[in-house]
């Protein structure tokens, strides 16, 4: 699936990965386009919860590489540098939930019905609805 351009710039935007400068010649961005659109196949081909699951993969990333460092006057923490970018991209991906449950007709809730005899509940609980995060 070739995603159309402006798709592709608006993902590169938000990660944000707009200068071509890696590469031996200088002239390729951090993530292709091919990259880019297996994240917006991802999630759910949405712009920001794609984008949401680039900054987790490069929040991963850092902390891999960088771990904690202490050179000279310089100092890295590849962990504190995941939990910024871990934050970023769950805000991202949560927006981009959000804007898919907004175009959606499903509003997520759902009840299973059964005759009274057949349902068990703890003690001093009824029954009710069940939605998602907890019982309503």
């Amino acid at each position: 699936m070739a995603l159309d351009a402006a798709i592709i710039k608006r993902i590169r935007v938000l990660i944000p990965d707009m200068e071509q400068i890696f590469g031996d010649a200088g002239d390729e961005y951090m993530f292709s386009d091919e990259d880019l659109e297996a994240y917006y196949a991802e999630g759910f081909e949405n712009v920001k919860c794609a984008a949401g699951l680039v900054k987790l993969a490069i929040g991963a990333s850092e902390a891999l590489i960088l771990k904690k460092i202490r050179n000279y006057e310089t100092n890295t923490d590849g962990a504190l540098l995941m939990k910024q970018w871990t934050d970023q991209g769950l805000k991202l991906y949560d927006k981009g939930l959000e804007e898919i449950a907004a175009i959606s007709d499903d509003e997520g809730i759902f009840e299973v019905a059964y005759p009274e005899e057949y349902l068990r509940h703890p003690e001093g609980m009824s029954h009710g609805s069940y939605r998602i995060g907890g019982w309503l």
